[in-house]
């Protein structure tokens, strides 16, 4: 069966982050998905889509969050146009990674904002997700990356 991966937009685009993340560790995720046979999905950065590349990120009780879930809601929809038709295809939704402390990325933060609209609307349209881990933003990330080799 054919598969794939939801990666967070700065996973794959460093540059939408200030500071940019390790080129070597970003390859690392993108020598096992492939070595996995998992093919990627690139989610949209919805902070740098809102607001732009130096930014203050909107925590899940900030005022101006009911905007952005509207902006996240409509973000998301050519995504779930293609997750729908993916599924038609039988292929298999594997992953969404996240990245850890992010109030909008988060895979398993329920309060992250477009993560969990993702995880609505993909529960209304009956499509499954077997795995959410989140890349970490400090440490060596060792044990993310065994996780990543369990898929």
């Amino acid at each position: 069966m054919n598969k794939i991966a939801l990666l967070s937009h700065c996973v794959l685009n460093s540059l939408c982050e200030l500071p940019q993340a390790s080129d070597a560790f970003r390859k690392s995720i993108v020598d096992i998905l492939l070595e996995k046979k998992i093919n990627m999905v690139q989610l949209p950065c919805p902070e740098l889509c809102y607001q732009a590349l130096e930014r203050v990120s909107i925590e899940p009780e900030a005022p101006a969050a009911a905007e952005y879930r509207l902006y996240c809601r409509e973000l998301l929809k050519p995504l779930l146009h293609n997750l729908e038709e993916y599924r038609k295809q039988e292929i298999e939704l594997v992953l969404i990674l996240g990245i850890d402390t992010s109030p909008s990325c988060s895979a398993q933060d329920p309060k992250a904002i477009m993560t969990g609209i993702l995880m609505e609307e993909l529960n209304k349209l009956q499509i499954s997700v077997k795995n959410r881990i989140d890349m970490p933003v400090s440490g060596d990330g060792k044990a993310f990356l065994e996780a990543l080799q369990e898929l």
